[in-house]
């Protein structure tokens, strides 16, 4: 089974016992025929999937969440205690729990902003539907333009604003420009600068953190080379939140390499009601400890294996 078949797997899976639609609705929702939809619940029930999944109640490290929380002073954490190496199922048992606690945090007539990147393109496509009364759903940081890679953030801030029957704004501008005259032109145009605003004036922030790696999406679009990246690893950078750069100590970069950016600040970032971060992986450990450290993130959703990675790198450097 690839991926893609694993990742509608879970969709169809949690449509039809989570949120209990209708097999011709939930095919209407894939793009498939409601035959279709039947195999691949078949296909979950003979691989013991819906067993794992839904007769058991979701469970949380709750040590581990203990120490996170004792760690770096959180206002909420979760962690998932997994039962596979998979990662989509991993995945999907922290997006899970992190849906329903949207849900329970977000008010009316509030704005929450939404960075862009797989996690969060996972996290849109499985949110719980429910209204929210004068709701704003904005973008907080530019996106990728260039034609050969796909940026989902237009997606991304879609779903979170029908999941909620919200209003949503986009921001019309690229992620990183050339230089800083660039940007600092780009924010005066007036459109800009009323998102930016709106993005200032967020209430909750929802994001994950990437890794400096030669993966990333800003090398695939021209922004970086491998030697800039490779450099930035260097200078000591792990991890950025909304295209900013930071090191594992917390602190963030400076100058240039800041001020390219269009978006949110990590300042801005600290001082909100909520600043949710979702993330998995021992790859990017490394990346939300420094988001940890540099006050960033205040709520965590990850699993044990990721926890365990974050604690040990942690207590390395306190007992160095």
């Amino acid at each position: 089974m690839t991926n893609e078949e694993l990742s509608q797997m879970i969709r169809v899976v949690k449509k039809k016992y989570i949120l209990e639609m209708k097999q011709n609705k939930i095919a209407k929702l894939e793009g498939i025929s409601s035959a279709s939809v039947s195999r691949i619940i078949n296909k979950a029930k003979d691989l013991g999937y819906v067993e794992v999944k839904l007769n058991f109640p979701s469970m949380e490290d709750q040590e581990l969440k203990d120490k996170l929380k004792e760690m770096f002073d959180l206002k909420h954490v979760f962690v998932a205690k997994t039962q596979t190496d998979n990662y989509d199922l991993r995945l999907s048992s922290v997006s899970d729990e992190l849906a329903v606690y949207l849900n329970e945090i977000i008010e009316d007539d509030s704005i929450v902003g939404v960075s862009w990147g797989e996690t969060m393109t996972y996290l849109s496509n499985n949110l719980i539907p429910l209204k929210k009364n004068n709701l704003k759903i904005v973008q907080l940081n530019g996106g990728i333009s260039n034609r050969n890679v796909s940026s989902p953030s237009e997606n991304i801030l879609i779903n979170f604003a029908k999941n909620f029957s919200s209003e949503w704004y986009f921001l019309n501008a690229p992620s990183f420009v050339d230089n800083s005259e660039i940007a600092n032109t780009i924010r005066k145009d007036s459109k800009v600068k009323e998102m930016l605003d709106l993005i200032n004036n967020t209430d909750t922030v929802i994001f994950s953190v990437g890794a400096v790696s030669k993966d990333s999406i800003l090398i695939q679009a021209g922004y970086f080379t491998e030697e800039e990246y490779e450099d930035l690893r260097e200078k000591g950078y792990v991890g950025d939140i909304c295209s900013r750069y930071f090191k594992i100590d917390g602190s963030h970069a400076t100058g240039e390499l800041y001020d390219r950016v269009i978006g949110i600040s990590l300042e801005e970032i600290k001082n909100k009601k909520d600043s949710v971060c979702i993330s998995i992986g021992k790859a990017k450990a490394k990346s939300i400890l420094g988001g940890l450290r540099g006050k960033y993130i205040n709520t965590l959703f990850t699993d044990d294996i990721t926890a365990k990675e974050i604690i040990r790198l942690e207590n390395k450097n306190t007992n160095a």
